[in-house]
């Protein structure tokens, strides 16, 4: 079988190194966040997008997310609606629009589950990296990101 040589074996390396990295580091942070808190990654990041703005409109907080669809991202959001943590409300202004925001309880889960993905976040990514590392990490990011753009 002949492969197609557009991209060097190495650069074929780089790019499975960085979807191993994301996956593993990601499921060793997710294993640890269901295990104390009972959240998904996913779930995770939704509380971490609303703490930036609340409230926010369901469409335009499950079309931020990175780690899941929109789709599934309404899903979980409802879950966290079940939960408690989160509560819905209608957009004063359109009253289609579905508003999400934090609960009083919600709000204070969010600060635990933060503080357990930071330690995460700490050991499994920052702690096998030097300042050097990071800089490079976050050089490559800035360049795919304008690429993109």
């Amino acid at each position: 079988m002949v492969t197609p040589e557009i991209i060097t074996p190495a650069q074929e390396d780089a790019w499975f190194a960085l979807l191993f990295t994301h996956a593993t580091v990601t499921a060793r942070i997710d294993a640890v966040l269901m295990e104390r808190h009972r959240i998904s990654f996913s779930a995770f990041e939704i509380l971490c997008r609303l703490k930036e703005r609340e409230p926010q409109p369901v469409r335009a907080l499950a079309g931020q997310l990175v780690s899941v669809s929109p789709t599934r991202a309404s899903r979980l959001i409802q879950d966290l609606v079940d939960e408690g943590y989160l509560r819905r409300g209608a957009d004063q202004g359109d009253g289609r629009v579905s508003l999400v925001s934090f609960t009083p309880e919600g709000r204070r889960y969010a600060v635990e589950v933060a503080r357990t993905f930071e330690e995460q976040v700490q050991k499994y990514f920052v702690d096998p990296l030097d300042d050097e590392d990071i800089a490079a990490i976050t050089r490559v990011w800035e360049k795919l990101r304008a690429a993109g753009a």
